[in-house]
């Protein structure tokens, strides 16, 4: 085999560390051969080089899909399995946006600065929140194969303040590397109601009454592929499809919530052990592997009351609902590849973009956000609720018993770097490249080794400003029983930290709080035990020490340090700063939630300067989130109408005594915070005062998940006085809305 320049480099920077941290020789010895005599991929031969598809779903667990074990039906995901190559020993970094960083380099998420949620970045090497302008991205290395780049859904790689009509635009897609970009920018999104963008600007698609947006963005996928097709059928096309599937809300359309009712009565104590037998009898786990027990957070499911049980298991309903139509949606995409006869000359992947999560309560919540941002929901708020999980009039997510079915049988989930936030089902699928169909490798890989892998499919040499640090797995699909030449991998997430180095892990959980150096680190032999379940920390005290080292080590090189675990706030912390006065026009774009003035902190007033004819006004001057938290500004028949929605069950209104007159006006809103949390708003129409309305309970601006909008409503309900966008009928000159700062 010959080695590369560049795995040479790696091979002699781990082995320099290894060395440093004081490693036996042998262990270097060893790590040292692994690499240099590692079976090679056999570069294939054909006239246009294979297009090439990544597809990734948000939040599945390791046992999620059907071809994994899970009692989720996943028709699509496990007939490509069928046909091409599951790999049961992935890995990725436990959260959304690093993950995709790492994907989209081939680099360490920390080291081209997105080491967390891009939303939560702030001015470290590490944590910027988007990726470093000298690091060449996978679809600009493409484009330099004469590919054409096309990314749909969830990019999540820039900062909030990116994220409105002027940009800047560097950090979205069309700046990076990709020709055509429809999706969105963040995680939370409503699949009934998302925040969408084309390129550079907002976008509104057609929201008939069985609109979703998991079909939405296979509807766009398939037309840019249609697109190529027609305009460039001799070049190849790099298609990224960044699913919301299945991060919170769980929305799906009803049929998919009504077929699991029932299905999960069992609870997820029980199903556990089910689904790793279905495990094991797929050979996707070793034979002889064991269920980690039950964390001490997840509370068991006979002793939640029948109550929470049911209310919980709709939740799980709602998660395998979404799952299931984001399968049939992809089943979609590839016979429309298949329609066109490119699907055999396409390399498809699958993966997901970490660990199944849950949280917040151990029945599950109704509205996420508002459990966040606001306060606990009751168990009786939540039973009332109990039809509309999953419906448009929900944001739920199943409580952390589900993700620990979600990921059997491993030990924690999203966000942490035990295996349940960091390893994840991962599929190759690729008729013309005849890999060995249906086989299950377990050679150990990391989500930095996707874009050499896919570069060296396809036989490129890219030029790149420095060395990647992920290495090609294509060996396996050549060489299914060859071991992996990656020597070590480094994770860390809000303080968790883990390393992996040839076949052990060393790994801690880091409490909010604690001295970073007084954390407690825990070592396992993953070679031997999948699921993390012997700690040899006792046994092996000098491996765990020299491996505690060499963590410093990497993280030391890769911009990880410092370390910081204070999170809370973030979003405060990064939004624009507010302004004592904005202007907003009809007909303009939205503006997303965070750039929305922000009344729960200061006092304010609204003057919506209208013109009125003689036929009563009807419509929206100002909305702003959602039907969980936001308000709104509209006339109907002529009557002025305030809205504010503390949450779903806490609705305070407010209309004017008598018709606005004809002619121009001055509508207005004064608001003033009473305490914190607590407000009062009086309504007026010019100058004269038609109505006040107390608000005992606000929320921080933070709490929204839905931009702001003048003079019609094309987003999210809020209200539901209305149906449609409800534009207004008359003549908006401008909304001025100050505050008092």
């Amino acid at each position: 085999m010959s080695i590369s320049r560049r795995d040479l480099l790696q091979t002699a920077a781990v082995a320099a560390a290894l060395a440093s941290a004081g490693c036996a020789e042998g262990e270097r010895a060893a790590s040292a051969k692994k690499v240099k005599s590692g079976a090679a991929w056999k570069p294939r031969k054909f006239k246009k080089k294979p297009n090439i598809v990544v597809a990734i779903f948000d939040d599945v667990g390791f046992g999620d899909l059907g071809c994994f074990g899970s009692d989720v039906e996943t028709k699509c995901v496990d007939r490509l399995a069928e046909k091409g190559v599951r790999y049961n020993n992935f890995h990725v970094t436990a959260l959304c946006a690093p993950t995709r960083a790492c994907l989209m380099t081939g680099q360490n998420a920390h080291k081209v600065g997105v080491g967390n949620i891009a939303e939560w970045g702030r001015p470290l090497p590490g944590y910027r929140g988007f990726i470093r302008e000298d690091v060449k991205m996978l679809p600009q290395m493409l484009k330099d194969e004469d590919y054409n780049t096309i990314a749909v859904g969830k990019w999540h790689m820039s900062m909030v303040n990116d994220q409105d009509a002027m940009g800047p635009f560097d950090h979205w897609p069309i700046g990076r590397g990709f020709d055509h970009w429809y999706g969105f920018h963040g995680s939370a999104v409503d699949h009934f109601h998302p925040e969408l963008f084309r390129n550079q600007a907002q976008t509104y698609p057609e929201k008939g009454p069985d609109y979703h947006l998991t079909e939405d963005l296979v509807d766009q996928s398939i037309a840019y592929v249609k697109d190529h097709k027609t305009a460039t059928p001799e070049k190849p096309f790099f298609l990224y499809l960044g699913f919301g599937a299945c991060h919170f809300p769980f929305q799906a359309p009803q049929p998919y919530l009504d077929k699991y009712k029932g299905k999960f009565a069992k609870g997820y104590d029980a199903l556990r052990p089910e689904r790793l037998e279905r495990q094991k009898a797929l050979g996707v786990i070793p034979a002889d592997a064991e269920l980690t027990p039950r964390p001490d957070d997840i509370v068991p499911w006979s002793d939640l009351p029948k109550n929470e049980q049911a209310f919980s298991q709709r939740t799980q309903e709602a998660f395998a609902g979404m799952l299931d139509h984001a399968d049939s949606q992809l089943e979609r995409f590839v016979d429309a590849l298949e329609d066109m006869g490119e699907l055999d000359d396409t390399i498809l992947i699958i993966m997901s973009d970490n660990g199944a999560g849950g949280g917040y309560h151990r029945a599950g919540a109704l509205d996420v956000r508002r459990i966040a941002y606001i306060g606990p929901e009751t168990v009786a708020e939540k039973m009332n609720s109990l039809e509309k999980v999953g419906t448009e009039q929900s944001s739920p997510l199943y409580s952390t018993g589900w993700s620990f079915l979600g990921n059997t049988p491993l030990k924690r989930r999203k966000g942490d770097t035990y295996e349940g936030g960091t390893r994840t089902p991962m599929i190759i699928h690729w008729p013309n490249g005849n890999l060995p169909s249906g086989s299950i490798q377990n050679q150990y890989h990391h989500i930095i080794d996707m874009a050499p892998t896919l570069l060296e499919m396809i036989n490129a040499e890219p030029d790149l400003p420095e060395p990647l640090d992920g290495q090609s797995l294509a060996y396996s699909l050549d060489h299914p029983q060859a071991a992996t030449p990656k020597d070590i991998q480094h994770f860390e997430t809000a303080g968790d930290r883990a390393l992996w180095a040839d076949g052990w892990k060393a790994v801690t959980l880091h409490q909010k709080g604690d001295e970073f150096k007084d954390d407690v680190w825990a070592l396992y032999h993953t070679a031997e035990d999948f699921a993390e379940l012997n700690d040899r920390a006792a046994d092996e005290p000098e491996r765990l020490k020299r491996m505690i080292a060499l963590w410093n080590r990497e993280a030391e090189a890769n911009n990880v340090l410092p370390l910081d675990d204070d999170l809370d706030g973030l979003y405060a912390k990064v939004a624009p700063k507010p302004r004592r006065n904005y202007m907003f026009y009809p007909d303009q774009t939205r503006f997303n939630r965070l750039t929305a003035p922000d009344i729960y902190r200061y006092d304010f007033e609204i003057n919506a300067h209208v013109e009125l004819g003689d036929d009563p006004a009807n419509g929206v001057i100002l909305a702003s989130g959602d039907s969980a938290a936001g308000y709104e500004l509209f006339m109907r028949d002529g009557f002025l109408y305030f809205t504010y929605v503390f949450t779903r069950d806490q609705v305070y209104s407010m209309q004017s005594k008598g018709k606005a007159r004809a002619g121009k006006q001055v509508l207005s809103l004064r608001g003033k915070t009473t305490g914190k949390g607590a407000g009062q708003v009086k309504m007026f129409i010019d100058g004269t005062q038609v109505s006040q309305l107390k608000l005992p309970g606000m929320w921080k601006v933070e709490a929204l998940n839905a931009g702001i909008r003048c003079g019609e409503n094309r987003g999210a309900p809020i209200s539901y006085a209305y149906a449609g966008s409800n534009k207004f009928d008359q003549i908006i000159q401008n909304v001025e809305f100050n505050l008092n700062i």
